[in-house]
């Protein structure tokens, strides 16, 4: 009896499993999408502005890619409480993963900013290539902040069991990223040619729309807005095992792109994109089925 009665209702939760990981699966994919389209933008300014997105773009994704606890612990966290009936509890996990969002992106961008040159230039092996990587991240790293406050939204809000939102905002980010890249790359309808850094204007523009529309939703459930040292104590516990797996997994990537740059200009695009292919394709074959769990 019990086991016909199991059997019975498989095919409703296969439909709620499947209606929280398509949506997922849609945020996924929609960054590498964007990166096509930006890559195939800067890629008619010629061999040398196309490296150089490569090699800033390589910079600010090591944001993303080393502080993804924002999202992979806080929906644990966020998960747990919501499973045992405790909204508010994983709405102030959302709260509390957004403060360190907001508090370390501030440092990456000072950070980043100061040492900038540096690093894209043990990086890229030309000066040229060096020099139009600096202009694109440099505007940039501002999203910084923008992109951590999404993953800390993405995290609390698959938490709860909405991934449908996420999806919407992070659309519409890309989306007003995807109007501006060729309008101020270009320059056109009037507007001032920007070159590689309209691409990296798009980006901020569109990063930053899709966190307000993160914050917008968490101030809408009401919650405390401050900050919980025992809750980001227990985050940031969280977090150094999540870095640690991410800096070797990264580790990789970066000393392949390092690599091929030694082997001119026209080399590094194709690998950088293969190497930020592969990254995608790790995260929805470790990301999505987390987000199966229904808690």
């Amino acid at each position: 009896m019990t086991n016909a009665t199991g059997i019975a209702g498989m095919p409703g939760l296969a439909r709620r499993i499947m209606s929280l990981a398509l949506p997922a699966l849609g945020v996924l994919a929609a960054e590498p999408l964007y990166l096509l389209f930006d890559i195939a933008m800067v890629g008619r300014l010629g061999a040398v502005p196309l490296a150089g997105l490569a090699v800033g773009g390589l910079v600010l994704s090591l944001v993303g890619t080393q502080l993804t606890f924002l999202s992979y612990g806080t929906t644990a966290r966020a998960a747990r409480r919501f499973g045992s009936g405790d909204r508010p509890g994983a709405v102030h996990e959302g709260v509390q993963a957004t403060w360190l969002a907001l508090l370390i992106g501030a440092v990456v961008v000072l950070v980043v900013y100061a040492v900038a040159w540096p690093v894209v230039r043990a990086i890229a092996a030309a000066p040229d290539v060096a020099a139009q990587g600096l202009r694109w991240l440099r505007v940039a790293i501002f999203a910084a902040p923008a992109i951590l406050v999404s993953l800390a939204g993405n995290g609390w809000m698959r938490g709860v069991q909405d991934t449908v939102r996420p999806l919407r905002y992070v659309i519409a980010g890309f989306a007003v990223s995807a109007v501006l890249c060729p309008v101020l790359i270009y320059g056109l309808a009037g507007v001032p040619r920007m070159g590689l850094a309209g691409s990296a204007v798009a980006n901020l523009v569109g990063q930053w729309l899709a966190a307000i529309l993160f914050l917008r939703a968490l101030h809408a459930e009401h919650a405390p807005l401050r900050t919980d040292r025992a809750v980001l104590r227990a985050q940031l516990v969280l977090a150094r095992d999540l870095l640690v797996r991410s800096l070797a997994f990264q580790a990789c990537f970066i000393s392949a792109a390092a690599v091929a740059a030694r082997f001119g200009r026209r080399h590094w695009p194709p690998i950088r994109w293969s190497c930020r292919c592969g990254v995608s394709l790790h995260w929805c074959s470790t990301r999505w089925p987390s987000r199966l769990k229904p808690w």
